[in-house]
């Protein structure tokens, strides 16, 4: 199935959903959970005790990663992740080689004066996966502090995020840390935009794999109680030699146990 076909069956599953839609998932002005991405990268969103979440990432190359998180404890999140690519055409799997593992903790909740703080630790990329580097388009976080500031304005909620992180990936000697930041506006009840940039700062040591920022964006629709949808557009500047921005789409799915 062509990324083109999953799109407009995407779509059409969003103007269906949008219909009934009572309450909210992650998305829009009346979300019932903190987004914990901006893009790609990580907020200082978590979901709540006692309650999992379970994400799929549609990308290009027919490429798919699922991540299952639960909470055990207050402001503390687990999940593992698995995913490849040419999963759905003629051509042959690649799966990536090892699992990725995510873990959250949050620090401080966020107060009038002060934004949410977290640690937290993610070794899954997103985007396409390559066997040949074990690396995905988007490399992992690795290691990263996140920190999250949400203000209610005329045009409804919007959030900052930033952080710092340090990847494993895929020569961890060489690394650096990296900065990013990014935003989430609510533009309806359960509708959102966000954006990040992420100045992939690895390191001008590795001969194989660029070091330009990426300049991410999504829109982010909650459509029926506890399912939010995503469209994903990475690199909308064209740093890295593409003709058109990686698309993707995004399910996820949130309820508690």
């Amino acid at each position: 199935m062509k990324i083109k076909n999953l799109f407009l069956i995407s779509f059409c599953f969003l103007l269906c959903g949008y219909s009934v839609s009572k309450s909210q998932g992650s998305a829009g002005n009346k979300a019932r959970y903190e987004s914990r991405y901006i893009v790609d990268m990580p907020t200082a969103g978590v979901i709540p005790k006692y309650t999992y979440s379970a994400i799929a990432v549609l990308s290009g190359n027919d490429g798919i990663m699922t991540e299952i998180s639960a909470s055990p404890f207050t402001n503390v999140n687990l999940g593992i992740s698995f995913g490849g690519s040419y999963l759905l055409g003629a051509n042959k799997a690649e799966w990536q080689r090892l699992p990725g593992f995510h873990l959250r903790v949050r620090l401080l909740d966020e107060k009038i004066n002060l934004p949410a703080i977290l640690l937290g630790f993610s070794s899954q990329g997103r985007g396409s996966y390559s066997n040949k580097s074990n690396t995905y388009q988007s490399i992992s976080p690795g290691f990263f502090l996140a920190f999250s500031k949400n203000y209610y304005w005329i045009l409804g909620n919007l959030a900052l995020h930033g952080g710092i992180n340090y990847t494993l990936e895929p020569e961890p000697e060489s690394h650096i840390p990296n900065l990013y930041f990014g935003f989430e506006q609510s533009v309806a009840n359960n509708l959102a935009v966000n954006m990040e940039l992420n100045p992939n700062t690895i390191s001008n040591k590795i001969s194989n794999y660029t070091d330009k920022a990426l300049f991410n964006t999504c829109i982010r629709w909650s459509v029926i109680p506890q399912f939010t949808v995503e469209l994903h557009f990475r690199d909308i500047l064209l740093n890295n030699g593409n003709n058109s921005p990686w698309r993707g789409i995004a399910l996820e799915y949130i309820n508690s146990f």
